[in-house]
Formats: C-alpha cells, structure tokens, sequence
C-alpha cells in the first residue's frame, strides 16, 4: 500500500523564496505554501522572549480527526518546558477544531494555528514556520508516541550533537492492542550514509522509511527545504536529500512511536493522482539515489522495483489508470530476467515478479486482493 504521506532533491528545487518551493521537474510547477495561515491569538502572545529556547518542537497537522485526537493527546504525556507542540488545524469540518483549542488553552508551551484546508504539505509546512525548536518532529495526528518517547528524545538531544536521529515504530492496526514497550534500553548509534540507505532500501519490511514520523531533524538541516504538494509519497521526496546532505546521523533501535494503519484512511483510498504522484516520486527518488553512488546498484533495483509492483498491482486493482499502466510498464523495461531472478531470495518479491511478467492478475483481476 501507499504510505501515508511521502518530500526533494537538489537537481529538481530550483529555488524556495519566502516560504514557497518551487519544483521545476514536472510539466507544471508545484508548491507548498505556508502563507495563509492564521495563529491564534494565545500563540502570538506566547511568542516571545525565550521562545527560542525549545529544544524539540512536535509539528501536528490535523484533518477531521476527532477520533484519535484524544488518544494521541494521552500519548504527549506530560510535555516537558524544553517541548513545544505546534497543533496545525488543516481547515477540519468536525470537531477536531475545539478538541486543538482545549488542548492548547490547557499547555502554555503550545501553538495552534489555523489555516484553509490545503493537504498535508501545507499544513507541515505551516507548522515549520511557526516552530521554535532546535529540533522537529512531525506527528501524525491519528497515531501515538510509545512512553516515555519525548523524554528519550530528550536525552539524546541532550547527549549528543546530531543532524538527523532516525528510531523505530510499529505498524498497527485499530485492532492491534498497544503493548508494552519490551525492548532493551539502548542508545543512539553514529551511522554512516551507506549502512542507513542499506537498511532504508532492502528488505520487504522498511524499518526506516521515508516517513518523517519516526525521524527528529535539526531545524538547521532543513533550512529551506519545505514538503513538496503531491498527493502522495511527499515524505519521501522531502527526506530523500536532506538524507544524502546530513553529516551527523544517528540510529536508536528503540521503538518510540505507533503508526496506525486505517482501512478507510485517505491514503487507502486508491486514486489516480495518488498513483500517478507516487510514480513520479519513485522516478525522482531512483534518480537521486543512482546519481548520488553511495548504495549499492542491487538496494536501489530492489527498492524501487517493489515499489514500482505495487503501484502497478494498486492501479489495475482500483485506480485503473491508462497513464500509469503505460509508465509502470515502460520504466520496468530495464530490469532484464538475469536481474529479477537475482531477487529469487525473496520468494513473495519474486512471485509478484512472475505475476508482472506474465500478466497473471491482468487476467484474473479478482486475484489482486492477495497482492497489493
């Protein structure tokens, strides 16, 4: 399935001026821009002297998500004075809007900005500009912090000088019920760029990601960088060159935070613009990660041969769009049969290989659920 929501690269932005950035690699040019929001009052007034001290400023978009805002609100815990929460509400039509405003009223080092409705990128993108931390977070607003998160971050903030740390999550479902945190208490490792991309690109499950949620960016390594408007798997071409330029990574296997898997979520909600960003994305993330050398040929095909499967698999089981089946199809040309073979170790990538090549489920279409 798509991710939730995927971010650019430095031979596509072409220039980010006043909260604009602007992408040159399309047929038109896209951008987020965080100019129409309006901060609650409480938050100018908060806006002060020794704001600037936050060390961690948690970004939370939120659209109509009254269901899961009490439980996320549960998970903040008790928010430390060096944490800020920024509350982003995203133009939401029920009753998100007084929950934010009765969290806010009851946490003075928090903001709540209003804004029109305009994605998830922009929403982010407004949160970034009122942030004052040394460090950003981006939480979903339908998903929770494990305990104690907040404070483990903390301690590496406080422990070590980084640019980017990258910890784990789970994957759930409403019906998974939350379990305690098990792990053994460990800490932050120093990564190289080569051992991140080869955990980030190989394997059927993803540990890394190109999430934001399970990533702490220091705000100076973002700079101007703002996530770019697509409809889908921005994230990634967010993280992809902020990833290549950090020079301090660290990684904590340590899991920290819940992502919730939704069946009715809008990210599984199967649409041609979705699909058809999301290719264009893995394009730009396949160009990117050939140019810059560091992971090996074989993690670049693996990764971007699964994705590009399930983009097919999702556009002939829903979407169906004539656009997407033409380009699928014409950029997995460069794959010869010595290649896909090489990836017979993993026998569910290599069974969605043969349906590919053989048409199998552009047959028998009722197939399709068991694959995507």
């Amino acid at each position: 399935m798509l991710g939730k929501v995927t971010s650019y690269f430095g031979s596509v932005v072409t220039a980010s001026v006043h909260g604009f950035i602007f992408m040159a690699s399309f047929d038109t040019m896209r951008l987020a821009n965080a100019s129409h929001m309006v901060i609650n009052s409480k938050t100018l007034e908060q806006s002060t002297e020794g704001s600037m001290n936050y060390q961690l400023s948690i970004v939370i978009p939120v659209f109509n998500s009254e269901a899961y805002l009490p439980r996320l609100f549960k998970s903040l815990g008790t928010i430390p004075p060096s944490v800020e929460v920024v509350l982003v509400n995203n133009g939401s039509t029920d009753n998100s809007a007084r929950l934010l405003q009765r969290y806010h009223e009851s946490h003075a080092n928090s903001s709540l900005i209003d804004e029109v409705h305009g994605g998830v990128a922009f929403a982010r993108n407004a949160g970034l500009e009122r942030a004052h931390g040394q460090y950003i977070w981006f939480v979903d607003a339908d998903d929770t912090l494990r305990p104690n998160a907040i404070n483990r971050i903390l301690k590496v903030i406080n422990d070590i000088d980084f640019d980017l740390l990258i910890f784990d999550y789970r994957s759930l479902t409403e019906q998974d019920a939350a379990s305690p945190d098990d792990q053994v208490p460990k800490t932050a490792q120093k990564a190289d760029l080569a051992a991140v991309l080869h955990e980030m690109l190989t394997g059927a499950h993803d540990p890394i990601g190109g999430f934001p949620h399970n990533k702490i960016f220091a705000r100076s390594l973002i700079g101007a960088d703002r996530f770019p408007d697509f409809k889908s798997a921005e994230d990634m071409a967010f993280f992809v060159p902020i990833l290549f330029r950090a020079k301090h990574i660290y990684r904590l296997h340590k899991t920290l935070y819940d992502y919730y898997q939704h069946a009715n979520s809008i990210v599984h909600k199967i649409r041609a613009d979705k699909l058809i960003d999301y290719a264009k994305v893995m394009d730009l993330v396949e160009q990117r990660l050939r140019s810059n050398g560091t992971a090996p040929k074989n993690d670049v095909d693996e990764y971007i041969l699964r994705r590009r499967l399930s983009i097919y698999f999702q556009n002939l089981a829903e979407a169906k769009d004539p656009w997407v089946k033409k380009h699928i199809r014409k950029k997995m040309k460069q794959y010869s049969w010595k290649q896909l073979l090489s990836f017979s170790h993993d026998k569910k990538l290599m069974v969605k290989i043969l349906l590919y090549k053989f048409r199998i489920l552009d047959v028998f279409p009722f197939l399709l659920k068991y694959f995507y």
